[in-house]
């Protein structure tokens, strides 16, 4: 399985050394981040098959940290594991649980059956920044005033942006955007790549979107807010 690498985010010495000594066992390459931005920036400048994710490292990271790790989690096959240093055992999350009840069973299957048959990918980052947008969010582009939603970006980036939403979306809807701020009030397409639910976690809800569909004044617009 030399063709197969994955990434494992871990902050912890001894947890990223027992998921080391795990992955290694079983003959998969892997790098190691102790952070998410560390993580974004290994996985721009490599090709992985998939990602290892120790939980405590997520629940602990900054708010800023959980929008990049939410924006790659999405993009990857994805394993969450924890290490219990009491008992020197790597746990699973609770949904993991349910398909395998051990943790070397869990590694094993998520390998052969999710990383080996996903393609191998790296990461094309757009620089955001930290900017709040007013718009108008609309499932079908109608914009009806009954169904359509208020909301605001917490930033954006010339390929997408996260915006604050009390409402899930799935991955890979499709929604209309318009731009209170921009001029060219055309609604642009954006397709969710994740989405944060209100109640999940101590960070803010929302979905974190790529644009599909942008007019050229629009896209230099955007591109001066930088």
């Amino acid at each position: 399985m030399a063709d197969t690498k994955v990434l494992i985010v871990v902050n912890n010495e001894e947890a990223a050394g027992a998921y080391s000594l795990a992955l290694s066992e079983i003959g998969v390459a892997y790098d190691i981040a102790p952070t998410f931005r560390e993580m974004l920036e290994l996985a721009i400048r490599n090709a992985y098959n998939g990602l290892v994710v120790d939980i405590l490292t997520l629940v602990r990271c900054s708010k800023e940290d959980k929008v990049i790790a939410y924006d790659c989690i999405n993009l990857f096959p994805v394993l969450r594991v924890k290490w219990e240093a009491k008992h020197k055992q790597i746990k699973l999350s609770p949904l993991e649980q349910t398909f395998c009840p051990d943790a070397e069973s869990a590694l094993r299957f998520f390998i052969d059956n999710r990383c080996r048959s996903f393609p191998a990918r790296s990461l094309r980052r757009h620089k955001r920044k930290q900017v709040n947008l007013n718009l108008l969010v609309s499932q079908d582009g109608s914009f009806a005033p009954e169904s359509t939603l208020k909301a605001f970006t917490l930033n954006i980036s010339d390929g997408g942006a996260f915006i604050h939403s009390m409402q899930s979306f799935g991955p890979g809807k499709i929604l209309w955007l318009r731009f209170l701020e921009l001029a060219d009030q055309a609604p642009i397409a954006a397709r969710v790549c994740w989405s944060l639910a209100w109640g999940e976690s101590r960070c803010i809800p929302g979905v974190g979107v790529m644009f599909e569909k942008v007019s050229e004044h629009q896209q230099q617009e955007i591109q001066r807010i930088f």
